[in-house]
């Protein structure tokens, strides 16, 4: 029995198999993931932990102890979807770059249609992500806000204000005679771990703050007086976001925009930003069940996709869904930090 590849099954796989782009945030700091089988999301934000284990003698029962302390938020993962319009004349006459133009009756007519309906699948998923990479980038910022004509909400992520630092004065790195970054971030990663327990191991920084590190002269003062990357060394490399290590932290120039709903380019971090992250902390990326009345059942994958045709005017439209939530159940494993 031949497959039809425009049945939803066969598209959601196909999205699904699709090599999703670069997304770094997700890729770095949000590694786990996890799919839901409801449409909303119980997140627990942690709270303390940080209490010692009580002895007892050989003889004694075990002490009971506090259950560890959470805020919990029951949150309906926000909800992307697109489609697109694909015209007869764009799927019934077609051809490669550089070759001759197929016609009904005179070339792989069908190749060619799934062809077109790939590509434009996977700009269908390469918006999906990149909404992704948002959602991660707030998130890690304290809170995800969301404003548009058809629809307000906000996720409130419960970051600390001791986890907000704004530098001013003579403590902005761009003061390079009276700040001292080294000094700040290990600062701030006696915070984190004061905190939580973890070790901060990844920064990530906007492309303005990364050129105020690198000409800082403490910090090139460090580089002068050690070897490699060891603890509180910083090198330089080519290519990539990764600029160096220091203090005993993997530092990201992260400089990647995107174009918002008025087609004005912005940063997803801001240029004047530096967040320090404790990675092994629980950065989780959820996907909750998509509903759609053709699949007759709810769909536990993080993409769904399907096709239908309209007889007049004569198109097929292509479809593309997701249902994502990143969340960092414990808030304190971030400071976030304007230093410039």
């Amino acid at each position: 029995m031949a497959v039809d590849l425009l049945h939803w099954r066969s598209m959601t796989e196909a999205i699904n198999q699709i090599p999703a782009p670069p997304s770094f945030l997700l890729d770095k700091v949000f590694t786990q993931r996890r799919q839901a089988l409801a449409e909303d999301i119980d997140v627990d934000i942690v709270i303390g932990g940080k209490n010692l284990a009580p002895f007892v003698s050989p003889i004694e029962a075990g002490v009971v102890v506090d259950t560890l302390g959470r805020k919990m938020q029951s949150i309906k993962a926000p909800r992307i979807r697109l489609k697109k319009e694909l015209g007869a004349a764009e799927l019934m006459s077609v051809r490669g770059v550089g070759a001759e133009l197929y016609v009904a009756g005179g070339g792989n007519i069908d190749a060619y249609k799934a062809q077109k309906i790939g590509v434009e699948l996977q700009d269908l998923l390469s918006q999906i992500t990149r909404t992704k990479e948002w959602m991660a980038a707030q998130a890690l910022q304290g809170k995800l806000t969301v404003a548009q004509e058809n629809l307000a909400f906000e996720i409130d992520y419960l970051l600390p204000p001791t986890h907000k630092k704004v530098l001013t004065s003579t403590d902005l790195w761009s003061d390079t005679t009276n700040s001292n970054p080294i000094g700040d971030i290990r600062t701030w990663k006696s915070l984190i771990a004061n905190a939580t327990g973890f070790t901060a191991d990844i920064a990530i920084c906007g492309s303005s703050v990364a050129q105020a590190l690198i000409d800082h002269p403490k910090v090139q003062a460090v580089i002068k007086t050690s070897s490699g990357i060891a603890a509180g060394a910083m090198t330089l490399e080519q290519g990539g976001n990764f600029i160096g290590r220091l203090a005993g932290v993997n530092i990201f120039e992260y400089s990647s925009e995107y174009t918002d709903a008025s087609g004005v380019a912005q940063k997803f971090i801001p240029d004047n930003s530096f967040i320090l992250v404790a990675s092994q902390g629980p950065f989780r990326l959820y996907h909750v069940l998509i509903m759609d009345l053709d699949t007759g059942a709810s769909v536990a994958s993080p993409f769904f996709s399907k096709s239908w045709v309209e007889k007049d005017p004569s198109v097929m439209w292509i479809l593309a869904e997701s249902r994502p939530l990143p969340v960092p159940h414990w808030p304190e494993c971030i400071v976030f930090a304007t230093v410039l």
